[in-house]
């Protein structure tokens, strides 16, 4: 796993997170990689659910955005978005967000854990996620944006099993096991709205803190439990990983 950090430049000016749409940066991404490998870009479109990146903007406290972070799960996904990328750095391209013009300043990757290694993690009963960006899931025609446990989880659960190594898959069954046995301890948050486009109703999710706790005597299960929860930093949470919603952090990891 990956994460490849992108720093920006506005030509005309500072760019200005309130003219900036999650759709717009969506729509960035693709044409950076359709003006260096058109066959990896309608790839990557295509990729089936789940996809394998995230994406999250970093915007300074004024709200000016920085650059963008994607964190990326496989091998082909980080070679073809690193040399995208790079490549329009390298040129000086001048990309657009909405009307504001800009050139990416610097690309740095950077190596990140790996699923051998989530896979070791130690067996604890707990842990604690903040949810950085809005999170929210797919209920009906809307969203819930609330954080249910078995929905938290079931998105870097179907990650897991769809970029794992086959001897790292996890059971069927462990939905089933988190429906059941993980429950919310602690809960701090709050609604908070995003711009997907300007033509759609804002999104509405949750950001803040929340701790989980599980209550069971298996010990495999309460450690694939701690596997799943640390891949979330890559995964995701929720709908619309791949615009900016579900950012999340481990609290008290540093990956």
């Amino acid at each position: 796993m990956y994460h490849i950090g992108l720093g920006f430049d506005g030509i005309d000016g500072e760019l200005h997170g309130r003219q900036t749409t999650a759709r717009g940066l969506h729509g960035v991404l693709y044409r950076v990689l359709r003006e260096v490998d058109a066959r990896g870009a309608t790839w990557l479109h295509g990729h089936e659910s789940p996809k394998p990146y995230t994406l999250v903007p970093y915007y300074h406290d004024s709200g000016i955005l920085a650059g963008v972070r994607l964190s990326v799960l496989n091998e082909r996904s980080v070679w073809l978005l690193k040399q995208a990328w790079e490549t329009v750095s390298e040129k000086g391209m001048e990309l657009k967000l909405g009307s504001q013009p800009f050139v990416v300043r610097d690309v740095a990757c950077i190596n990140g854990t790996t699923f051998e290694s989530l896979s070791n993690k130690p067996t604890q009963n707990h842990v604690t996620i903040d949810f950085l960006s809005p999170t929210a899931f797919k209920k009906g025609r809307g969203h819930l944006p609330l954080p249910v446990p078995d929905n938290v989880f079931r998105q870097p659960y179907r990650v897991w099993n769809a970029f794992a190594p086959p001897s790292l898959q996890i059971p069927t069954d462990w939905l089933e096991w988190c429906f059941e046995c993980v429950y919310i301890e602690k809960c701090q948050i709050e609604t908070a709205q995003v711009v997907i486009s300007h033509k759609d109703a804002p999104f509405t999710g949750f950001v803040g803190r929340v701790t989980f706790r599980a209550k069971s005597d298996s010990l495999l299960y309460l450690s694939l439990w701690q596997s799943i929860a640390h891949l979330i930093p890559y995964s995701g949470v929720g709908h619309k990983t791949t615009m900016g919603m579900g950012a999340c952090e481990i609290v008290g990891e540093v990956e």
